[in-house]
């Protein structure tokens, strides 16, 4: 929610005004991955689209910036994500993000169904025939996560244990519809 004694700047008033309406939610993830995408084209000079940008920063699986989990929850989260929409005008690029779409998700510690949620919304911004490292913990994810990738139209390359969590790497796949 947001804070009473922060001077509002626009964003916040139109928060304000806006957070117990019918969609709201959507609106807050579409303002996040349009600051993405305004964030990487400012420093890059690369047209990306939205979906695209907000992938790419998902998998950075940035500690300072986590959008997965603000994803989870928009409405639990507009604060922060209204500080980060602000402050894409003037924060420098990570290095991950200039270079091309990412090959490595990190999704230990993520619990289910998040960490598919956060798996397919990374491939869907993915370019396609991308190949896509996704670490995993044991349990549920392992079985959860490359189930629901196969069930949207990826191809599970390999499935691998590496001590003590898993690799699986997904090539990203377009549904014929």
């Amino acid at each position: 929610m947001i804070t009473k004694n922060v001077k509002p700047t626009p964003l916040i008033e139109w928060i304000k005004a806006k957070e117990n309406t019918e969609g709201f939610e959507e609106s807050i993830k579409n303002l996040l991955a349009y600051a993405c995408a305004f964030w990487i084209k400012k420093h890059t000079f690369n047209d990306i689209t939205p979906q695209k940008a907000l992938a790419k920063v998902i998998a950075l699986s940035s500690k300072e910036y986590p959008l997965g989990a603000w994803l989870e929850s928009p409405k639990d989260f507009t604060q922060e994500i209204a500080n980060f929409c602000e402050k894409t005008k003037v924060l420098p690029l990570p290095q991950g993000l200039s270079s091309p779409f990412p090959t490595v998700l990190d999704l230990r510690g993520v619990k289910c169904p998040q960490n598919a949620i956060r798996a397919r919304l990374v491939l869907w911004g993915a370019p396609k025939n991308h190949l896509l490292k996704i670490y995993l913990d044991q349990g549920s994810p392992i079985e959860n996560v490359p189930q629901a990738l196969v069930a949207d139209g990826h191809i599970l390359k390999n499935r691998q244990k590496n001590e003590k969590f898993w690799i699986i790497e997904v090539v990203k796949k377009e549904k014929n519809v």
